[in-house]
């Protein structure tokens, strides 16, 4: 559990700096993500270096797919949110838990209590609650969205199960691929150079490099089904906290109802373990 919480403070902790980051107008998020991935690789390498560095043939093309689906989330994220809106496009990224606690229970056979469903249901109620459905424009880019979202997370799932136990040549290899990614899609949009939002990068690549690793080593001890449901809560519930805390936002009445059903929700699939 120690490490699903890491994984929630560095999930959490990148988002209040993106916050920051984009307050520049001058800043570019393609480069931001380029700076974040060359140094999220070049620390997955680093912290791997003590040991013997070895790459399994599925650490190879199972990064690279992974890597791919990162970005391409993210690219599907941004025309949600100019197609459908912000609260939409969150709440279908937040609701596509469901995916990979599908593929916990049906592909490796993990069980799920009864105070579990009912956890991961007021979860899912929550952030209902807070989706305005009113803002809903194009249906396709929202189901691929689900489905990339959902297919995203699973991958570290699935490579808790199928993969090493080490997880860095696997991390490098994401981080790696993704920033290749990226390179190209600079270099097909014809973005000039911005030394400013690659340094902005530099400083998310290692909080970013940690929250894949602490979810990693917390997929061996909490159970998928737990595990997807308390992250993504956690998520939602500090970076609540820190709208109130550091950027002074007032939340609706809507907002804080969802609130007590995130903490409700959270506290049975915990106890539910």
């Amino acid at each position: 559990m120690l490490n699903l919480l890491l994984a929630v403070l560095c999930s959490v902790l990148i988002g209040n700096l993106l916050m920051v980051f984009n307050r520049n107008p001058d800043s570019d998020i393609r480069y931001i993500f380029l700076g974040n991935y060359i140094v999220a690789a070049l620390f997955s390498l680093i912290i791997a270096l003590p040991g013997r560095i070895t790459f399994s043939g599925f650490d190879i093309w199972f990064g690279v797919l992974t890597g791919f689906l990162f970005l391409a989330n993210f690219a599907i994220y941004q025309k949600n949110i100019l197609t459908n809106g912000l609260s939409l496009s969150v709440g279908t990224m937040r609701v596509a838990v469901i995916i990979p606690t599908l593929i916990a229970v049906v592909w490796f056979t993990e069980r799920m209590g009864l105070m579990n469903v009912v956890g991961i249901l007021v979860i899912l109620s929550a952030f209902s609650i807070v989706t305005d459905t009113k803002k809903l424009h194009n249906l396709f880019w929202l189901l691929l969205l689900f489905i990339i979202s959902g297919l995203t997370e699973s991958t570290l799932k699935i490579y808790s199960e199928l993969g090493n136990s080490n997880q860095n040549p696997f991390l490098f290899m994401i981080f790696t691929s993704a920033g290749v990614f990226t390179l190209l899609w600079i270099i097909a949009g014809r973005r000039k150079l911005n030394l400013l939002s690659l340094s902005y990068g530099f400083a998310l690549g290692v909080p970013n490099q940690l929250s894949s690793l602490f979810f990693l080593k917390g997929l061996k001890t909490v159970p998928a089904t737990a595990a997807y449901p308390i992250y993504a809560s956690g998520v939602v519930l500090l970076s609540i906290l820190s709208d109130i805390l550091i950027w002074r936002k007032v939340f609706t009445v809507k907002q804080r109802i969802a609130l007590g059903l995130l903490v409700c929700g959270v506290l049975l699939v915990s106890l539910s373990r």
